[in-house]
């Protein structure tokens, strides 16, 4: 049976999440994959993922994470979706680094 994820109380507004979320240098994903944050730029993070082949940054925007902890009840990774195109996982696991859902 899949891990489900639920959210955490207390449930944050989107300044704290920010403020918390910029603070984060390295999380892992669900699956347990590491990645180091390499720097945030208008609230958009860039992150690479640890111990992987290549050099490639990743990024999401750190807005579109909120909404998708705001709305979705079933953090499943293909839930994130519509919220971020890829790095489903990665998107999912800064919720769980954060303590925002469990």
């Amino acid at each position: 049976m899949p891990e489900t994820f639920h959210k955490s109380k207390p449930i944050l507004s989107l300044t704290d999440f920010l403020a918390k979320a910029k603070k984060v240098t390295t999380f892992s994903s669900s699956t347990g994959k590491r990645y180091k944050v390499t720097k945030i730029e208008n609230d958009v993070m860039f992150f690479k993922r640890i111990d992987a082949d290549g050099d490639l940054d990743w990024s999401f925007d750190l807005n579109c994470i909120y909404l998708a902890y705001s709305e979705l009840e079933d953090f499943a990774t293909v839930n994130f979706k519509p919220y971020v195109p890829i790095r489903h996982s990665p998107a999912r696991g800064i919720l769980i680094h954060l303590g925002m859902i469990k």
